[in-house]
């Protein structure tokens, strides 16, 4: 689980700067939560948990209809990555317009409240992980949430 979580945030830090250190800072702000309440449970788990992401969802062989994902923010990207031995999947976005094959090993990113989006799998085996942002945790330690990103800023950051 490390490894996909290290790929993800480095794609995240890329794609969503903004996301990605808002989320390092609700992680950390958690940290000192759990440490002045004394949860040596919950400091323990966020040592562990090795992504950015607040939450993971983990989806086998099932198909996905169409749908929007209601508990993160509109300006969030959730990252889709699918693994396994299976035959041609599809994923479908129709508000972008866009149905592509989605092999093993992909990675799709997007913000899964404004893009529908939906899954039509063939035979095999398939796992899918869906990393996403809980708005609940950064409100919980007030952590300033993230706007959307700009491809300028994006551009901006390179140069």
């Amino acid at each position: 689980m490390h490894r996909p979580a290290v790929l993800i945030a480095a794609a995240l830090r890329v794609m969503h700067p903004n996301l990605y250190w808002s989320s390092l800072a609700a992680k950390l702000a958690l940290g000192l939560w759990a440490d002045q309440n004394k949860s040596n449970e919950i400091g323990d788990r966020l040592r562990e948990w090795p992504s950015v992401f607040t939450a993971l969802a983990i989806v086998c062989n099932r198909r996905s209809p169409m749908h929007r994902d209601p508990l993160s923010r509109p300006q969030w990207f959730d990252a889709m990555t699918t693994f396994g031995n299976y035959g041609v999947a599809t994923i479908k976005m129709p508000n972008l317009g866009i149905e592509s094959v989605y092999p093993a090993g992909s990675m799709v990113a997007g913000s899964g409240q404004i893009i529908r989006h939906g899954l039509e799998m063939a035979d095999g085996d398939r796992t899918a992980w869906v990393w996403y942002m809980r708005d609940d945790v950064h409100a919980f330690v007030d952590i300033p949430r993230a706007d959307y990103s700009k491809y300028w800023s994006l551009v901006a950051d390179c140069l």
